[in-house]
């Protein structure tokens, strides 16, 4: 919005602008000031550095997914449990995988990997996909956008005090923590059906526990 400049009397008459002369005694016009509007500000406040490399981590991980790397990963890293990944103690050995992920190239981008690696996984395997993902946000500055959105919003105006080394001593215990605690409740308690809907497995009536 344009800065009103009006000046006003002792009883709060408005005052007609003063005017300005130059050397010759011809009146100066004033300037016309710049309109700026919403749309401007707005568009200055994006952190377009911020948005570059979330479009690059999309794009990276949207190609990794094709070239079978991810398949292969999990495969490797499961083992034993690659056929049963979120069943009996295979599921704790599952969402740490998913933590270390989630903070090797962020959690959301992790998540759109799965859903290209794992295109019938059932509503229960989301489920603690989902669960684990969001709490390994926790667990250092890397595991989730809104850590690195904070750390440099804060860096804009001088604070650096959100730092790795200060988010550490309390993010690292308190998120595995959570995290194990959350899993043991989400694999105990739960209501999401443990078959594939793309595959039409609970039109026979599978269900939850």
């Amino acid at each position: 919005p344009r800065p009103d400049n009006t000046q006003y009397d002792a009883e709060g008459n408005p005052l007609p602008p003063k005017k300005t002369y130059d050397m010759d005694g011809n009146e100066i016009e004033p300037e016309e000031e710049e309109l700026v509007t919403e749309s401007e500000t707005t568009l200055t406040e994006v952190d377009y550095g911020l948005l570059m490399l979330f479009i690059g981590q999309f794009l990276l991980i949207g190609s990794f997914d094709d070239t079978g790397v991810p398949q292969a990963f999990f495969a490797l890293s499961m083992g034993k449990c690659a056929d049963q990944m979120t069943e009996g103690a295979c599921v704790y050995w599952f969402v740490m995988i998913i933590t270390v992920l989630s903070n090797i190239a962020s959690n959301v981008p992790v998540c759109q990997m799965l859903a290209a690696t794992f295109p019938y996984a059932t509503p229960y395997d989301w489920l603690q996909v989902s669960f684990s993902a969001t709490i390994a946000g926790n667990l250092t500055m890397l595991g989730s956008a809104a850590n690195m959105i904070v750390a440099f919003q804060a860096a804009k105006v001088g604070d650096r005090t959100f730092t790795s080394e200060r988010h550490a001593p309390f993010g690292i215990p308190s998120t595995l923590l959570c995290l194990y605690a959350g899993t043991f409740l989400l694999a105990t308690f739960h209501f999401a059906p443990e078959c594939s809907e793309r595959l039409g497995e609970c039109d026979g009536g599978d269900g939850a526990e």
